[in-house]
């Protein structure tokens, strides 16, 4: 059983950057598909019916922002990513989002908001450029049953037993990013976790 210490250690060692090289093309196809049907259910949630500007702060591969743009045409999608590995619509950090004050109607961060270095700043900067922002984040307490849902449609039999303790245990637990969320000047509308996937999932206001 990892400490404490150790995971805090792991968060900041492996996890506190964005997916390069290797590492990128494996996220994209070997984890980020074990997602399953996650996108489109957090799409019914979410109510973009009326909005102008989706922002997917961390788009990665682009999955989201895809499936975004398919079912909801007449919304602009901008997709901010800093790594090198994808093709985003924005490539910048979250620290300093190059989009203008209040111009995006809802945001999200879907499995992100734990690889960026300054969490405080981007949950700061994601509140000068949007009106809403949805944050789903693995779950460090997530129960067995809901971290094999996901464990078990990853290829690669390494990546399966150590997407538990060494991906999902390490993650920033819901009341950390909750303090961080307030102190940058959000209102916490929702909180709640997954029935599937072992994540949970914030509204902010």
């Amino acid at each position: 059983m990892l400490t404490l210490v150790a995971l805090a250690w792991l968060d900041r060692v492996l996890y506190r950057h964005p997916f390069e090289g290797a590492s990128a093309r494996r996220y994209a196809t070997a984890e980020r598909p074990a997602f399953g049907d996650l996108d489109d259910r957090l799409l019914d949630a979410v109510g973009l019916d009326g909005a102008r500007r989706l922002l997917d702060v961390g788009s990665g591969p682009g999955m989201f922002a895809a499936r975004a743009r398919a079912r909801f045409p007449g919304v602009h999608v901008v997709e901010l990513e800093p790594s090198h590995a994808y093709t985003p619509t924005l490539r910048a950090a979250g620290e300093a989002i190059p989009l203008r004050d209040g111009c995006v109607d809802v945001a999200i961060c879907l499995s992100s908001i734990r690889h960026v270095r300054d969490r405080s700043a981007v949950l700061r900067e994601i509140r000068r450029v949007a009106r809403r922002l949805w944050i789903v984040e693995l779950d460090p307490h997530a129960s067995a049953r809901r971290i094999a849902n996901h464990a078990d449609h990853i290829h690669g039999a390494l990546l399966r037993h150590a997407f538990g303790p060494l991906v999902v245990k390490t993650a920033p637990a819901a009341e950390v990013i909750i303090e961080l969320a307030r102190e940058a000047g959000w209102r916490v509308d929702v909180r709640r976790d997954d029935a599937v996937q072992p994540v949970y999932i914030l509204e902010l206001s």
